[in-house]
């Protein structure tokens, strides 16, 4: 383990490996920024500022409230819904099931406030 200032970098070996599931994204930085709406902290080489990120979308305004994970920055975008967890498009946050939780982090739903 290194601490490299604004990550930690964990080295291993790997010892066996197999693919999990084949039809999914990796979650690279990229999707983790454009799919999962997620922030990195302002000390990362992959830091981009939340105004900019907002005004570069070229989504429409949704009429849908969207909410934000306290603990990682996850987005939860109501027009997008949760695909992963089988949260269909269209789903309000407040109609989100009561154990639903962060799909990046794992948090619960009274980790997000609304933005």
């Amino acid at each position: 383990m290194v601490d490299v200032g604004s990550h930690i970098l964990f080295i291993a070996g790997i010892v066996d490996n197999d693919i999990l599931f084949k039809n999914e994204k990796p979650l690279t930085y990229a999707y983790y920024h454009e799919i999962k709406k997620g922030l990195a902290p302002k000390n990362a080489p992959t830091y981009i500022d939340e105004a900019k990120f907002k005004s570069t979308d070229n989504k429409t305004q949704s009429t849908l409230q969207k909410y934000k994970c306290l603990a990682c920055g996850y987005i939860y975008d109501p027009e997008v819904g949760d695909p992963e967890n089988n949260i269909p498009p269209g789903t309000a946050f407040d109609d989100l099931p009561d154990d639903w939780t962060c799909p990046t982090c794992g948090s619960p739903k009274e980790m997000f406030e609304p933005i």
